[in-house]
């Protein structure tokens, strides 16, 4: 029998057919593979543009942040439920003021385990320092002049940097720059249902206070007293956001009268022949060992309420119309400078116009946060009156 040259026996033909499934397998576990990881690239590449108008592009979410703002901590806590694991370093954490710093402790030991590296101002800043964190992205607060070599120097290692407040910020009112900021923030960790969340209840907080001013033509006048208690009275200018949450609360902050730029000083006899219809003076709890205004994260009311009355009754305050009707009030600094700022808001309005805002609770206002989005509530005393609201008089 002849047999045919490209005839295979059946021992070959079952080698074959095997040696070809296999082949198509792994062919196929290619195919699959490459497509898969183009799809999970794609997936996984972040596009930011942020507050400098930079556009910015992260592998992945962001997991180990450092940043020149400590009080990043509060925005991260509003929008992820372990904001302390996300934080690889930071810079001058006492910012937290300490109340806050012990309720985000009790819940999360290994927050005193947070490198300190870096510098609030890019003058103060080591780039190896900061490199040392092993960050896979840089945060920081505010643009300023000096942040282009830090961010060159990280961007050549590797680290994405990104500005969460700057230039393209300033032409947004607070609550369009606070809701940019958080959403950039929720973008570049991944969680962006979350800060959109916060974004919008922050957006109709503010637009509720604008719809009750529509037709108002009463500015009362009020002096913010920043940081008070050492000296009468350091007042933010016309280009501070304080300045502008007076005036989407309905006031007006002499203080922008005559300091044009970010902050400056006011003498008691300039307040004095002012006479502003409404005191206000921000603090913290660090603040205690200058004698100075206490309110913040564990401060209980009647320490908060005996700090104020000590302030108010020197530097010729007493003499105040304000104070001696009863419209001098306390308010924790941080809130301004935080994600928080609502709250400031809240109270800037209730205090300058107390009929209109009669119903308004800035304090309702903030256990709602602590209840929809803060991973660890805060507490204390945030803002007091001289006085009980009940008898407080109309400006």
């Amino acid at each position: 029998m002849v047999r045919h040259p490209y005839r295979l026996s059946v021992k070959g033909a079952a080698w074959f057919s095997a040696a070809l499934a296999r082949y198509c397998l792994v062919l196929l576990a290619a195919l699959f593979a490459i497509a898969w990881g183009g799809l999970h690239d794609a997936r996984a590449e972040i596009v930011l543009t942020d507050a400098t108008g930079r556009e910015v592009r992260l592998a992945a979410p962001a997991t180990r942040i450092v940043t020149n703002e400590s009080l990043l901590l509060l925005s991260l806590a509003l929008i992820d439920p372990d904001p302390v694991a996300r934080l690889a370093g930071w810079a001058t954490p006492r910012r937290v003021d300490r109340g806050m710093y012990e309720a985000f402790r009790k819940r999360f030991p290994a927050i005193d385990d947070i490198p300190v590296v870096g510098g609030v101002v890019p003058a103060n800043v080591s780039v190896e320092t900061i490199l040392s964190a092993r960050p896979d992205l840089f945060v920081v607060s505010l643009w300023q002049p000096g942040w282009e070599s830090v961010t060159g120097r990280l961007n050549a290692a590797g680290v994405p940097v990104i500005f969460l407040d700057g230039p393209e910020n300033a032409a947004r009112d607070p609550a369009e720059a606070t809701s940019f900021s958080i959403r950039l923030l929720g973008k570049a960790i991944g969680r962006e249902v979350q800060a959109g969340e916060f974004a919008d209840f922050v957006m109709k907080r503010y637009q509720a206070v604008a719809e009750r001013l529509e037709g108002v033509e009463q500015r009362p006048n009020a002096i913010i007293d920043a940081h008070a208690g050492a000296l009468c009275c350091a007042t933010p200018g016309a280009e501070n956001r304080l300045t502008q949450f007076m005036q989407l609360a309905g006031g007006h902050s002499i203080g922008a009268d005559t300091v044009p730029g970010y902050d400056g000083q006011l003498s008691a006899e300039y307040v004095l022949g002012v006479d502003p219809q409404v005191y206000i003076g921000t603090g913290g709890p660090h603040l205690a060992a200058q004698g100075g205004l206490v309110v913040g994260g564990g401060i209980d009311a009647q320490a908060a309420r005996a700090s104020l009355r000590s302030v108010v009754g020197r530097h010729l305050l007493g003499e105040l119309t304000a104070v001696r009707e009863g419209r001098a009030f306390a308010v924790s600094h941080q809130l301004s400078i935080s994600a928080l700022n609502v709250l400031m808001l809240e109270c800037f309005a209730k205090w300058t116009h107390p009929d209109l805002f009669a119903e308004l609770d800035p304090a309702e206002t903030l256990a709602e946060i602590n209840r929809r989005f803060m991973a660890v509530p805060i507490e204390g005393t945030f803002w007091i009156g001289l006085e009980d609201e009940t008898v407080r008089q109309q400006p």
